[in-house]
């Protein structure tokens, strides 16, 4: 490959426009500059349509949210050679592109993976046992939608994409990946947004995902668990 490659971001958005227009203004000032998809399921899509005018991005929209299927959409109309799924309440800098970047510069091997999450933001308790979480992420951890999974764009249509998945698309897409040959989980830690936890209360809001999580191992349709993870979201304004 080059030594700079053409890089697709693709973000999924669901209500999400006080933080969109952060990271629109982030993304398009990366070196060398990508390409940004947003896929929106939000109830104001004028907005977002018009934020994504602004910023000069690529947008899909949707009716209701499926995380699986915006990602699909989104890296339908992607470019790039790597593509990163990206939230849009998660932070990203030139380090972290540099970073990417590097990787795969330097090790051909590599199809895809995630960057490093800063549990300390989320859980500054857990401050003396990150090197067992950083351990466990990097070797056989699920990578998580909000660690900005990338993949090489063959390799994510050799995959199947994530296969339309309303929610957990990213714990399957995870574990395919990390069959399918080498990934890696790189730094700098990656930091979003603790919106939902300090609004449902961090032991709350973690339980409910393990809840979700532990759900959709044991075999519960996704469909249903994407009705019991959005009812909350969409009910409160």
């Amino acid at each position: 490959m080059a030594d700079e490659f053409n890089v697709s971001f693709i973000v999924p958005c669901c209500d999400d426009y006080s933080f969109l227009r952060e990271c629109l203004s982030v993304l398009v000032s990366l070196e060398p500059m990508p390409q940004v998809v947003v896929s929106d399921a939000s109830r104001d899509r004028v907005s977002v349509r018009s934020l994504c005018d602004e910023f000069g991005v690529d947008l899909v929209e949707f009716h209701k949210p499926s995380r699986g299927a915006q990602l699909d959409a989104g890296a339908e109309i992607a470019k790039g050679e790597i593509l990163i799924f990206h939230h849009a309440d998660t932070e990203f800098t030139q380090q972290h592109y540099h970073s990417l970047n590097a990787l795969f510069q330097n090790d051909p091997s590599v199809l895809g993976g995630a960057f490093i999450k800063d549990v300390i933001a989320l859980y500054p308790s857990m401050k003396l046992f990150t090197w067992i979480h950083k351990f466990f992420t990097t070797h056989i951890g699920t990578m998580y939608g909000d660690q900005s999974v990338f993949v090489l764009g063959s390799v994510f249509q050799d995959l199947g994409g994530f296969r339309g998945m309303p929610l957990m698309e990213d714990v399957s897409f995870s574990s395919r990946l990390r069959e399918y040959g080498a990934v890696n989980l790189i730094g700098p830690p990656i930091k979003s947004s603790n919106r939902k936890f300090l609004k449902e209360g961090r032991i709350k809001r973690k339980m409910k995902n393990v809840w979700l999580v532990f759900l959709y191992r044991i075999g519960i349709n996704t469909e249903r668990l994407a009705q019991m993870y959005y009812c909350d979201d969409w009910s409160s304004d």
